[in-house]
C-alpha cells in the first residue's frame, strides 16, 4: 500500500472516530435531556431556555472569531513569520508570538513540526515558548469565558498569561544562549 493511500486511510479513521465520538456525546446528552423532560418538565424547559440564550449570546462573538481566523489563515504564511521572528525581531517578534499563540487552533502536536522548522530557520526559542504558552487562552473560547466568568476575570487572566509568557520566553532565550545546543535535532520518522 502506498504511503499516501495509507495516510489518507489513517486520516479517515481519525475523522470517523471523532464523528462517532461527537455523535455519542450528543446522543447521550439528548437522552439525558429527554429523561429530565419526563421526570421534571419545568426543569427541562428552564434548561432549554438557558441554552437558547447562551447560544444567542455567543453567536456574534463566534462569527467575529471565525472571520478573524479565516483572514489569518488566508494571509499569514510561515515564511513571513520566520522573517519577522528572527534573532533581532524585537517587539514585533513578541507581538507575533503572542497573537499567533492566541489564534492558533488544533492539536498542539500538529504544531511541533512547523515550530521545529521555524526554529531551524532562525526563530528565537523564547518566541516559540511564548507562542506555546499563549495557546492557553484560545480566541475561540473567549466568548464562553466572558459569559461564564465575566469580562474582568478574563481580562486579568489574559494580561497575566501574556506577561508570564513573555517572562518565560526571555528566560528560555537566556538559557538557550548559555547552552547553545546543536541546532540540528535528529529527524523523527
Amino acid at each position: 500500500m502506498s504511503s499516501k493511500k495509507h495516510r489518507n486511510q489513517r486520516g479517515k479513521r481519525k475523522f470517523s472516530y471523532f464523528i462517532k465520538g461527537s455523535n455519542l456525546l450528543l446522543g447521550f446528552s439528548l437522552l439525558l435531556f429527554l429523561e429530565t423532560m419526563l421526570l421534571d418538565y419545568g426543569k427541562a424547559h428552564e434548561t432549554a431556555e438557558r441554552l437558547y440564550y447562551l447560544v444567542k449570546a455567543m453567536v456574534p462573538f463566534l462569527l467575529i472569531v471565525f472571520v478573524l481566523m479565516v483572514l489569518v489563515n488566508l494571509f499569514v504564511r510561515t515564511t513571513k513569520l520566520v522573517k519577522y521572528m528572527g534573532e533581532n525581531s524585537g517587539i514585533k517578534g513578541w507581538l507575533i508570538a503572542l497573537v499567533a499563540g492566541n489564534i492558533s487552533v488544533g492539536n498542539i502536536y500538529f504544531w511541533f513540526p512547523m515550530l521545529k522548522e521555524m526554529k531551524d530557520k532562525g526563530v528565537r526559542p523564547g518566541l516559540i515558548a511564548s507562542f506555546l504558552f499563549n495557546r492557553g487562552i484560545k480566541l475561540t473560547w473567549l466568548p464562553v469565558m466572558v459569559l461564564v466568568f465575566g469580562k474582568k476575570y478574563v481580562l486579568v487572566l489574559f494580561v497575566v498569561t501574556t506577561v508570564v509568557s513573555i517572562l518565560q520566553g526571555i528566560i528560555i532565550d537566556l538559557l538557550m544562549k548559555k547552552d547553545k545546543p546543536s541546532t540540528t535535532a535528529p529527524e523523527i520518522k
